[in-house]
């Protein structure tokens, strides 16, 4: 099980960031649970739900498997849905979009070492390779490869 400070020394110097995703962590703890113990969390989810999702505007699902190392720049306007999968060591900025197109599972799969520009959107059941750049506000519908960098609207391998 990852420490809940996982993400903690990647955002050095962001308080926010740091707090958010210590929320989320702890949140994703009890999420895990047994059904039966998850009301222990209660007060805890309605915490995150009323500061994180309403106040800041972050709105990143505890239901969500992020790996550790998630670098959060202001994260404002963020929303990842609660199926995406985000490998370890990704960054990501604000007014980013992970989402689905149509239903609850095709969301999608960023690997490793993943950069996220600013006023990207992600969305429907694409897989994002390792170490893969997407340029700010950038929409991407269609699987990148590892290493690739790509931007534009629809998004286009650019290297």
């Amino acid at each position: 099980m990852q420490n809940i400070f996982q993400d903690w020394s990647v955002n050095r110097g962001n308080l926010r960031s740091q707090m958010v995703l210590f929320l989320l962590r702890i949140a994703q703890r009890f999420h895990r649970l047994p059904p039966a113990w998850r009301w222990i969390g209660f007060p805890l989810f309605a915490f995150y739900e009323l500061w994180v999702i309403w106040i800041l505007g972050i709105e990143i699902s505890y239901k969500a498997i992020i790996g550790p190392s998630l670098r959060l720049f202001h994260g404002v306007a963020t929303v990842i849905h609660e199926s995406v999968i985000i490998g370890e060591n990704c960054t990501l900025r604000h007014s980013t979009t992970l989402g689905t197109k149509r239903g609850i599972n095709d969301a999608p799969i960023l690997g490793n070492n993943v950069d996220i520009g600013c006023h990207s959107v992600i969305i429907g059941a694409v897989v994002i390779g390792d170490g893969a750049v997407i340029g700010a506000g950038s929409v991407v519908l269609h699987d990148v490869p590892a290493g690739a960098v790509v931007a534009g609207n629809p998004a286009r391998i650019l290297k």
